[in-house]
């Protein structure tokens, strides 16, 4: 049941977590974005998330402000405002959350409290269209029999 469905279920285990440091630079954390494959990732600073950065932060951020990417440093560009869940955090309660919040990246934590990695909304997008599907497969079988 969708309900019963947990961001540990959504993501499984992970061999890599994705980061970019505080000190780096624009240019360096955008190719670091780029080879990651990914939009959006945790900023680290000493061993801790301090922020998250995105493709958005660099064209608004620097891009359109005519900033020399090489020249500016990833903790002027960045969010801090974190949100976070725990891997035993259902995914209706990731949807709620970034929609209150009008975002589309959530911080993991482990079980150790320890970054994790990010559940994005897409990752949720999928799980939830995948899962009416299943339902809407099994209602129809249950009312018109195997299909």
């Amino acid at each position: 049941m969708l309900e019963e469905l947990k961001v540990r279920d959504l993501i499984g285990a992970r061999n890599k977590v994705f980061f970019v440091g505080a000190k780096d630079t624009a240019n360096v954390a955008a190719l670091k974005l780029r080879n990651f494959k990914v939009r959006t990732t945790g900023v680290m600073n000493d061993g801790k998330v301090v922020g998250v950065v995105g493709h958005s932060d660099f064209s608004t951020k620097v891009v359109a402000l005519g900033k020399k990417p090489t020249e500016v440093k990833v903790s002027e560009i960045m969010s801090t405002t974190l949100h976070t869940v725990s891997l035993d955090t259902s995914i209706l309660t990731c949807m709620d959350l970034m929609n209150d919040h009008g975002i589309s990246h959530l911080f993991i934590l482990d079980d150790d409290g320890q970054y994790y990695g990010m559940v994005a909304w897409s990752d949720l997008q999928r799980k939830l269209v995948s899962e009416l599907k299943y339902q809407l497969k099994m209602a129809q079988e249950y009312a018109f029999g195997p299909l």
